[in-house]
């Protein structure tokens, strides 16, 4: 039920700035933005994908070599969910989330709209006076892929001009 060494307000405020940060974290790599992945991470701390696993530095370069600098892929957005953060104590803390990601693949015989659900266990720390993350295992519980209709393609163009 909480941390008994700090007050119910200090563990209001420490929950939501951990939901702050694990949705900041999609934000940026939504972004497709590696310095704000960094940001909101501990320096040499772990990260498991399914495609990647080992320390956050080497997950984003392997995001700018093999994602951002390809026209491969898309548009993508992370929707994260159902954050429940157990305080172990005023600096650390256990937090599972639940996520659907949405990757638009540009494939050479045509688009492909990808979706994830899954979650998200991470540990998360108190470093330099922020909460920032020092894992990330990712499980993947369901996937779905296929070729966008003429409405997703309309809409998915419509989207893409307002950025």
């Amino acid at each position: 039920m909480g941390v008994s060494a700090v007050s119910r307000l200090d563990e209001l405020e420490a929950r939501q700035r951990i939901v702050e940060l694990v949705t900041r974290r999609g934000r940026a790599a939504d972004a497709k933005d590696p310095d704000a992945i960094l940001a909101e991470h501990v320096p040499g701390s772990g990260d498991t994908h399914g495609i990647f696993d080992g320390t956050i530095e080497d997950f984003v370069e392997y995001l700018r070599l093999h994602h951002y600098a390809r026209g491969l892929y898309g548009l993508q957005r992370h929707t994260v969910s159902n954050v429940l953060v157990e305080l172990d104590s005023p600096t650390s803390a256990r937090v599972e989330s639940y996520h659907i990601a949405y990757h638009r693949l540009e494939l050479a015989d045509g688009p492909r709209d990808v979706l994830i659900g899954g979650r998200y266990l991470d540990r998360a720390t108190v470093h330099a006076g922020q909460w920032r993350l020092c894992s990330r295992s990712v499980v993947y519980d369901w996937s779905r892929s296929h070729a966008p209709t003429e409405q997703d393609r309309r809409s998915f163009n419509d989207r893409v001009k307002l950025l």
